[in-house]
């Protein structure tokens, strides 16, 4: 595929047998467009995934059968994907998107020409229940699949396809996909058709574009935004940001995914911010234990983790000081307010500290942090600047509250948790931080994760720079000799010890063994900005790297040397965030 951009829109084009991935997303409900009129899966959160309900389309053209030949341009932007295929003598174009609450997939076929004589057949195929037109003879409630039109299908079942005409009578068909519950009043989802797409433009057109963007950065903020936006779910008072759409059953919210995915919502989307602590704050055991993710039934998912109680106290504190609202802290959420969660949170975490203040991961397979597929244990330098952040950010919400006690308390604390981590991990003679140490073995490799010591001042401005510049050096590839330059790798040189890691990791260049992480890229991205070093291709070599590879929308993690992580991974919005410099010049730049 030839990929264009054009004012922060994706546009491919090549044949129509091309696949052109785009996953999208909604409250409800996350798919798969495949550029080809198909959708490739449709999940419903906390129900069923529905692999490849539309798997097919065939195209007869006055009476002549097309082949997959024919070209076509796709263009991308926000919930919608639109493809233009051309007849030669007149064009076929379909546009498919989600509203932003509705469960369904919109659907429009046109034919546009200026011979009134043209005839369109369409056949769509897929192992996909169709109720065709009998919708006011049938009830549908408690099926779990209805295909809508407002025209006439014939439809075959032996095929499992549907087919319908267009023509200079008809050249427009409107139709509606639903998986899930399925209810009477459905048919009129069709009737405001028109609304939703309105309604669909309109959100694209009013969403914020930050100024002085070329038009590769243009694209990719998009597709960040897009990517953080989509990823927001509701279920009843459960209201917060999944980790993308492959994570929707059962349905749940990650304490430390969250935390960069918000990171763009600040401008424009406090509201769901807020609605994202609220429901981690609910997530939080009687005792202070703090899982990995909360599900929708407020149960957890993994517990106790070492990453995710300073997480939840630091995007309490980012949102109390963005929004000014200091009584935020005091609003009651369980049996507690949101303040005292986050505290008993951060005191059940610090059980696990020693005397050095220093947080202490026993056992040698211990997996309980962002990396959890490589053995990292005993001291753990990116858990431990998380937890300096934490005690920090609670000693600042106490100074707004004006408790000067508590404020001295906690600020104490810190700045012997940030004493500690620069004389116990920092190495001089390496110029960065080790990875982590413990009494049988030190891991010196250079992690990007121990990029948060220069964003949150832990390390002073000179160890910062030294930091950075070893970073620079060691993990992007575009200076490290690697062959290929996929932007930042997120560890180099690779883990020494054959029992480091498990499944994915174990292999060099493949996950938190190497890979390209485009939320700590971003997270790098912000540091070296901060100390005036060039960094937006941090931010745009991974969406440049994907759209080449057919991704077209934000990727988990990948390198040319393993298979691609999943695709509308919420914590990879983080990208919109650094582009965005309006919100986030200064967003953590206090001296502390």
């Amino acid at each position: 595929m030839k990929n264009l951009l054009k004012n922060g829109e994706i546009i491919a084009c090549g044949k129509l047998f091309e696949q052109v991935n785009y996953d999208v997303s909604n409250n409800v409900f996350g798919a798969r467009f495949n550029g080809s009129g198909a959708i490739d899966y449709y999940a419903i959160a906390d129900g069923s995934t529905f692999e490849a309900p539309i798997s097919y389309m065939n195209i007869v053209y006055n009476g002549k059968v097309q082949n997959v030949l024919l070209d076509k341009k796709v263009s991308m932007l926000g919930r919608k994907q639109t493809i233009e295929i051309d007849l030669k003598t007149a064009q076929l174009k379909i546009e498919q998107f989600l509203s932003e609450k509705d469960n369904g997939i919109y659907t429009s076929y046109r034919l546009i020409t200026d011979n009134k004589d043209d005839v369109l057949e369409i056949g769509v195929t897929g192992n996909f229940f169709y109720d065709i037109n009998s919708i006011e003879n049938k009830s549908l409630k408690g099926e779990n699949k209805a295909f809508i039109s407002d025209s006439d299908f014939h439809y075959i079942e032996e095929n499992h396809a549907a087919y319908f005409r267009l023509d200079s009578h008809k050249n427009k068909i409107r139709t509606l996909m639903i998986c899930g519950d399925i209810y009477e009043n459905t048919v009129n989802f069709l009737i405001d058709f028109d609304g939703v797409c309105d309604s669909v433009e309109k959100e694209i057109s009013e969403a914020y574009m930050p100024e002085n963007l070329n038009e590769i950065e243009k694209a990719a903020y998009n597709s960040a935004y897009w990517c953080a936006l989509e990823n927001y779910k509701e279920k009843d008072d459960y209201k917060g940001f999944m980790a993308g759409c492959r994570y929707l059953s059962p349905m749940r919210t990650y304490y430390r995914d969250s935390y960069y995915t918000v990171l763009p919502m600040y401008n424009g989307n406090l509201s769901k911010v807020k609605n994202q602590i609220v429901t981690l704050i609910r997530g939080i055991s009687q005792n202070g234990a703090c899982p990995s993710a909360v599900k929708s039934d407020w149960s957890d998912w993994w517990g106790d983790h070492y990453d995710s109680p300073s997480f939840l106290a630091m995007m309490l504190y980012d949102y109390i000081r963005f929004s000014k609202d200091i009584s935020f802290a005091d609003m009651v959420a369980g049996d507690n307010t949101i303040l005292e969660t986050s505290v008993k949170a951060i005191k059940h975490l610090s059980m696990y500290c020693d005397d050095t203040g220093l947080l202490y991961k026993a056992g040698q397979y211990n997996q309980r942090d962002w990396a959890d597929e490589v053995n990292r244990y005993g001291y753990v330098t990116y858990d431990e600047i998380l937890f300096a952040r934490a005690l920090y950010s609670i000693a600042q919400i106490y100074k707004l509250k004006n408790n000067e006690e508590q404020f001295v308390y906690y600020m104490d604390w810190f700045k012997k948790v940030k004493d500690a981590i620069n004389n116990i991990l920092w190495s001089e003679e390496l110029g960065y931080y080790v990875n982590f140490t413990n009494e049988d073995y030190t891991e010196d490799n250079l992690s990007i994760d121990t990029v948060f010591a220069a964003i949150f001042d832990i390390a002073d401005e000179e160890h910062s720079r030294k930091m950075l510049f070893k970073m620079e050096q060691m993990l992007e590839t575009q200076n490290n000799g690697v062959d290929i330059n996929f932007g930042s790798m997120c560890v180099y040189p690779f883990y020494k010890k054959i029992d480091a890691a498990k499944n994915k990791s174990t292999q060099s260049f493949n996950y938190h063994n190497g890979a390209n992480w485009p939320y700590l890229s971003a997270m790098y991205a912000y540091a070296k900005r901060k100390y005036g070093m060039e960094y937006k291709h941090l931010l745009t070599i991974p969406f440049e790297y994907n759209l080449k590879n057919g991704n077209y929308t934000m990727i988990e993690y990948f390198s040319p040397y393993c298979k691609d992580g999943s695709l509308l991974q919420g914590w990879s919005g983080a990208i919109a965030f650094v582009l965005d410099e309006k919100t986030s010049a200064g967003f953590w730049n206090e001296q502390v």
